[in-house]
């Protein structure tokens, strides 16, 4: 791993989407780094993609072209170690598959690492205390969904704690030793959470600009959306590699954070 490597790494516009996008480096070590996965890129190829950009194999091509940026990342056949599914935000997880990639893995199937998750949901119908869900995750490829199957599903497991409500809304946080893809979403449905802009497992709605005003209504101006998606990101890792202890946490999206400071605001 370069001595110096770089803060971020970007991408111009058409590349991962519409929008240029940049992600910042959270932590790096001999052979592995973790970025800052914004909602709405996807990180790997999936079935359930169609073929959409992923952040991998653009980081693959841009090395193979001698982009210097993603030379010092020090990775010369970068591999996923895990990150957020695409709708949502966080941690990612990259290691050079000759070098590091087989310690990574080994470790995140022993259950040796803790995923936690930030979310905003909605008040109504949630649970009230902290909670253990343990309902056994399948993946339907035709469909593009998760479900929950105790005949051909995997083990998973959640622990919902919730936070501090703001109106009709309510941070939570959510930990899995091993998430499965769109775990944390199935979960939280199936618990009664509604996790906000969730569209896939339920519909939640959107924080709007009325939910940050103490008596929920407009002086003036009309209503609108605070966030485009999913309010959900992965907010940090931890656990244990190669005996030595680690923890890689990410910041609020801009959109995350504006929501909980507006929200704030209408207490």
């Amino acid at each position: 791993m370069s001595a110096t490597p770089p803060s971020s790494i970007g991408f111009a516009a058409g590349i991962l989407g519409d929008e240029a996008v940049r992600l910042a480096v959270l932590d790096h070590g001999e052979g592995w780094v973790a970025l800052d996965k914004p909602a709405g890129v996807a990180l790997e190829e999936h079935p359930w993609q169609n073929g959409a950009p992923t952040l991998l194999s653009n980081i693959r091509t841009q090395l193979e072209a001698g982009k210097p940026e993603l030379i010092r990342l020090g990775l010369k056949e970068p591999a996923t170690v895990f990150g957020p599914e695409p709708e949502s935000a966080g941690i990612a997880i990259l290691a050079d598959r000759a070098s590091s990639l087989a310690p990574w893995r080994e470790a995140l199937g022993s259950g040796a690492f803790a995923f936690v998750y930030e979310f905003i949901a909605r008040i109504e119908d949630a649970p009230t205390e902290p909670g253990l869900c343990d309902l056994p995750v399948g993946m339907d490829d035709e469909n593009r969904r998760a479900f929950v199957s105790h005949r051909n599903g995997k083990h998973a497991e959640t622990r919902f704690e919730p936070g501090r409500a703001c109106g009709r809304w309510q941070i939570w946080t959510a930990q899995s030793p091993f998430p499965r893809r769109d775990q944390i979403r199935i979960h939280a449905a199936e618990c009664g959470i509604r996790i906000a802009g969730e569209l896939k497992y339920g519909r939640s709605g959107r924080v709007t600009l009325t939910d940050t005003t103490p008596k929920g209504r407009l002086n003036k101006g009309e209503d609108k959306p605070l966030h485009r998606g999913l309010l959900l990101r992965l907010a940090t890792v931890s656990g244990i590699l190669a005996g030595k202890k680690f923890v890689i946490t990410a910041p609020r999206p801009d959109d995350f954070a504006t929501v909980v400071k507006r929200l704030s605001r209408g207490l």
